[in-house]
């Protein structure tokens, strides 16, 4: 695995960060680089570690490239996934979130428009400008495995929006990442749309495939959503697409009521006070699955709502819709996990 990559120059920096070529260190060996890495907390007091990337940070960042260590995203970051994240898993879960220099807002617009326009199954992020974030991302990966999952401790993967493609493609060359490894599921909101048979050509290879029900393990659960009545062209479906109802965790088109949602977490950007950043709502909306669309449409969602709903919003309040339902699916992964592996479950 490499552990250095192209020098670029990050926003408002002056410097280099990454270290230029046949240099051996890598920049996730330094803790500051991650927004959480709890390596400090014992393997064996956690029920499985969680690999997560956030969502675009920065609408249009200096440079193009969101900036850690300078404009604030950092600590933005770091808020939004100690407060959402660590609420929404728990602490009996291990977080590792690495900081990655991602994309704007608009640039990656742009990039995605472009496969929209296409609709190639074969389009190549990597030969864009998302080759830097998904660098990055490959390199904190090979240090997780190499420094903080040595014993092939249980771990899911969750992605959004931006944040969902780059470890999507990061996954890709990470050869770690495997069932016999400790993969127990992916979770991609916002992913641009995948196929199953894509899923399956990317990671058949190391026993991992498309969720088709609730305690499947070593699969890729994909959710690309749309409210009722929304345009197609400003979802991030393809027809035929790899999608599962995070409801109730079915892939054909039998709809989940609001009463079947435990509860969405909305996090709201400018909102000062820490202890009123996050809200939680329980029973906010429903869910039915297009299959032939490869869509998760939203039923139910109160009239007027003021909150941003969709993977085409910059700070969408789309990404903690689900968020109860999906913490509680992954435990019940695990455990399904730990049976087949072990033949015991963990207590409750």
């Amino acid at each position: 695995m490499r552990k250095f990559f192209c020098c670029f120059m990050l926003g408002g920096l002056g410097a280099l960060l990454l270290a230029s070529a046949g240099c051996s260190t890598s920049l996730y060996e330094d803790s500051e680089n991650w927004a959480i890495a709890d390596n400090d907390t014992p393997a064996f007091y956690s029920e499985y570690d969680l690999i997560y990337l956030h969502p675009t940070p920065e609408e249009n960042p200096e440079n193009g490239y969101s900036n850690w260590i300078y404009g604030g995203s950092g600590a933005d970051i770091r808020h939004y996934v100690r407060l959402v994240i660590s609420s929404q898993f728990g602490s009996r879960v291990r977080v590792f979130a690495p900081y990655v220099p991602m994309l704007g807002f608009h640039k990656y617009c742009a990039i995605v428009n472009e496969f929209k326009r296409h609709r190639k199954h074969d389009f190549n992020f990597y030969k864009t400008d998302l080759r830097a974030p998904i660098d990055y991302m490959v390199d904190a990966l090979d240090v997780y495995f190499t420094r903080f999952n040595t014993d092939d401790h249980p771990f899911v993967i969750y992605g959004q929006g931006q944040g969902a493609l780059v470890l999507y493609e990061a996954m890709k060359r990470c050869r770690h990442i495997k069932v016999s490894n400790g993969f127990v599921a992916g979770y991609f909101f916002g992913l641009p749309g995948v196929t199953g048979e894509e899923i399956l050509d990317d990671f058949g290879s190391r026993g991992i495939k498309p969720a088709r029900k609730r305690n499947d393990i070593g699969v890729i659960v994909v959710c690309n959503t749309m409210r009722e009545g929304e345009s197609l062209e400003k979802t991030l479906a393809i027809p035929g697409g790899a999608v599962i109802n995070p409801l109730n965790w079915r892939t054909d088109a039998v709809p989940a009521d609001k009463k079947s949602n435990p509860g969405s977490f909305i996090f709201n950007h400018k909102e000062q006070n820490p202890m009123l950043k996050v809200r939680e709502v329980p029973e906010f909306c429903g869910a039915v699955v297009d299959p032939k669309q490869g869509l998760v449409i939203l039923t139910g969602i109160p009239k007027n709502t003021p909150l941003k709903i969709g993977e085409n919003n910059f700070y969408s309040d789309a990404w903690g819709i689900f968020a109860k339902s999906v913490s509680r699916n992954a435990s019940e992964r695990v455990s399904m996990y730990k049976f087949m592996k072990y033949g015991v479950t963990l207590p409750k």
